[in-house]
């Protein structure tokens, strides 16, 4: 009896594995998208303010599809951003930046309808993203006036942790080609991403954000 159910579990775990196998695949693309920061400079979300000041993001990524419904991938983009006083509460201040970005995230990614290799049938998904990973910015702070006593201009080039989070559909444009519509929403993990730290705000200082919508174009590897 031992035997007979060591048996049968060493070949449910074979089934297991070789479903899982059958059914995953690579998939690597590139996309173009915009990106807006939340900062002390830009501290609104008009719709106008965010049209204004928004900016391109080029990415590239890969990814490891185990199954029909979760991945592992990497992501790297470079974009930039841009704030101004004028789009947003302190009208009158006069200060203004703009960031270089560059980052490299890896993600975990959850298909919330099961998608991909033999599932010609599916020609869209829901997804879930998260992730984490090395984010270096580079702010260009400028004030028309004088910077107020409780900031700190920092115009040199940093590195920080940032994580993130996002959602989107991927549509099935051709047997192995698809397109992805989504938008990501990061932590930056630095308080100076518009080139100015709040000395009264000490280590309790609220982090910068950013993010936007992207539109990928990737090739699927069956």
């Amino acid at each position: 009896m031992k035997k007979l159910c060591s048996f049968l579990l060493v070949l449910f775990a074979g089934v297991s594995l070789f479903g899982q196998a059958r059914t995953a695949y690579s998939e690597f693309g590139i996309g173009i998208g915009t990106l807006n920061q939340k900062s002390e400079i830009a501290n609104t979300t008009s719709a106008s303010a965010l049209i204004d000041e928004v900016r391109p993001n080029f990415t590239a990524f890969g990814a490891r599809h185990f199954n029909d419904w979760f991945a592992l991938g990497v992501m790297a983009s470079y974009g930039w951003t841009v704030a101004d006083d004028v789009n947003h509460q302190n009208q009158t201040r006069g200060l203004s930046v703009k960031t270089d970005m560059f980052q490299v995230n890896p993600f975990v990614e959850v298909n919330l309808i099961k998608f991909g290799k033999y599932h010609l049938d599916r020609k869209f998904t829901i997804y879930l993203r998260a992730g984490a990973g090395f984010l270096a910015f580079n702010p260009t702070p400028n004030a028309s006036k004088t910077y107020p006593d409780e900031f700190e201009v920092e115009t040199d080039a940093y590195r920080s942790l940032n994580f993130f989070a996002g959602t989107g559909v991927k549509f099935r444009v051709s047997y192995d080609y698809i397109l992805t519509v989504g938008v990501q929403l990061h932590n930056s993990g630095a308080d100076n991403l518009d080139g100015i730290l709040n000395k009264t705000a000490g280590l309790g200082g609220k982090n910068d954000s950013y993010g936007g919508i992207n539109i990928c174009f990737s090739k699927a590897l069956f």
